[in-house]
């Protein structure tokens, strides 16, 4: 005979699975019952034109088939690795206490989830981090840690010359403190991720693609003599900037990337070093060196220059894709950097849908976690 705490475990899931259904469905945003059981490709490889500094071709697709966190040249516990977001309340303000309403900060939510919690996506053995600024409210930090996170408090990242850091946009203005993320010495190497990602598959082997390997600096290339030493190796591998929905699969550079040598700074893979985080805050102070439209993005993009001694590398394409379309999902990407709470730019109605699923469903699984473990308490 089940026993009461048995009982209640499968009420709590009934409910939760009822409150997913009607949350999506109901509001006329989820997929149709037909694309939910649709066959989930595997992940396809790239087989975008490669500088001279990647690998060959044939070396480059990443071996997503397993996804073991540890590369095989290393053995299991050499390497402590993360997946790190960062959250800052520029968006809505310090004192908005309506976390129902924080869409960053829902996003944040449904990305731990994901990399926790949802059987289709989590990690093992990997680390999950929000770096929160300052002005991010206890009630947030409470909230991610309660959901499983590692919540770590960073400090602001301004120049000592920063007249001339004007962002495109307002919300940008506290997003140089991503750079903190370098100072995390106690990792090997880090996927910097964006808050408004929706996973397909599991990520934990990029940790395996070639790009993603820590790489001696170049010396047939230099900084100007005005700027501060970098370290003897480095990592810094990203995904080129695409353009819009209308692209193939995977994008390259002439058809669906925006601006040759440009990375996006929305999902990278990096080695912390306190020495390359004073080499990018050394960078703050000298006036115009990089153009500051799209901050952190700009700075590490001329950092990383294809043509300086720490050249970005770049990911297989499988891994993440912005402005994702239907063809993307059917080739299997992997992850998609989207505003889960917009219409995605390819009007697709089913990534519209899972946008909403997986909203409602981290909803249901919270609710249902919290509610078992207030009446374990109370029992």
């Amino acid at each position: 005979m089940a026993s009461l705490r048995d009982i209640r475990v499968t009420l709590y899931t009934a409910v939760a699975a009822i409150l997913v259904l009607i949350g999506f469905f109901t509001l006329g945003h989820g997929p149709s019952l037909q694309s939910l059981h649709r066959p989930i490709p595997s992940p396809a490889s790239s087989n975008t034109v490669t500088p001279a500094f990647r690998p060959a071709p044939s070396a480059v697709a990443a071996p997503v088939a397993t996804h073991s966190a540890i590369p095989e040249t290393k053995k299991p516990g050499e390497e402590k690795l993360a997946y790190v977001t960062w959250l800052s309340s520029t968006v809505v303000g310090k004192d908005s206490e309506k976390l129902d309403e924080d869409v960053y900060f829902i996003g944040t939510r449904i990305l731990i989830w994901q990399l926790l919690h949802y059987q289709k996506t989590k990690t093992h053995g990997i680390d999950v981090v929000v770096v929160v600024t300052p002005d991010v409210s206890e009630s947030r930090r409470e909230r991610l840690r309660k959901d499983g996170a590692i919540v770590r408090p960073i400090e602001f990242v301004h120049g000592k010359n920063d007249e001339w850091l004007h962002p495109k946009e307002n919300r940008w203005n506290d997003i140089m403190s991503k750079l903190r993320v370098w100072e995390m010495e106690e990792y090997s190497r880090i996927l910097m991720l964006d808050g408004d990602m929706i996973l397909m598959h599991p990520l934990d082997g990029i940790f395996k693609d070639p790009a993603a390997q820590i790489a001696p600096r170049l010396h047939n290339a230099s900084n100007p003599e005005d700027e501060p030493d970098i370290p003897d190796d480095y990592l810094l591998a990203s995904i080129g900037e695409v353009a819009g929905a209308d692209h193939q699969y995977p994008p390259d550079w002439d058809h669906g990337l925006k601006k040759h040598g440009y990375f996006c700074a929305g999902f990278f893979m990096l080695k912390p070093s306190k020495k390359i985080f004073d080499y990018y805050t050394g960078i703050l102070d000298i006036k115009d060196r990089f153009n500051p439209e799209y901050m952190e993005q700009n700075l590490l993009n001329y950092a990383h220059r294809w043509d300086g001694p720490m050249p970005w590398k770049e990911l297989s394409y499988t891994w993440n894709i912005r402005s994702v379309n239907d063809h993307d999902l059917d080739e299997g990407v992997v992850s998609m950097h989207e505003k889960w709470w917009e219409d995605p730019l390819s009007k697709s109605d089913r990534v519209r849908g899972i946008f909403k699923s997986m909203r409602w469903q981290m909803e249901g699984y919270y609710l249902a976690r919290d509610e078992f473990q207030a009446q374990l308490s109370y029992d």
